[in-house]
């Protein structure tokens, strides 16, 4: 997992705690990563490691005000490997268990605000 940090040197005190949960059939999802993307350009404004349901990025790590479109994700197990995979000697790659929605497809939004609290959660079936 790798945590992802606001892009920036001085963000003049703007930058808001986030916390929230992450449930995954019912049950807190057990590890995974959350990421902020920017709405308004390309790239992540920032993320944070999901554990036990919970994830937390911390002033002076935080987002700025504003909207911003969430990614979930949480790998395990064992995916399938293309025939060049195989024939090249690569690992086989970890299966992502958060559905498009949630995740490469994700239109969930959230807006983050100056007066917070910025807490967020989410049930993903």
């Amino acid at each position: 997992m790798v945590v992802i940090s606001v892009a920036g040197c001085d963000s003049g005190g703007k930058l808001k705690p986030v916390s929230g949960t992450v449930t995954y059939k019912g049950e807190p999802l057990d590890t995974g990563s959350v990421t902020f993307l920017y709405t308004d350009q390309p790239g992540p404004a920032g993320g944070a490691v999901i554990t036990n349901g919970k994830f937390k990025i911390a002033s002076p790590a935080g987002l700025e005000p504003g909207k911003y479109r969430v990614q979930i994700s949480s790998p395990k197990g064992v995916g399938q490997r293309t025939p060049e995979q195989i024939a090249a000697g690569a690992s086989a790659p970890a299966k992502e268990r958060i559905p498009p929605s949630y995740n490469t497809e994700s239109k969930v939004t959230v807006d983050v605000t100056a007066s917070g609290p910025n807490e967020f959660s989410w049930a993903i079936d």
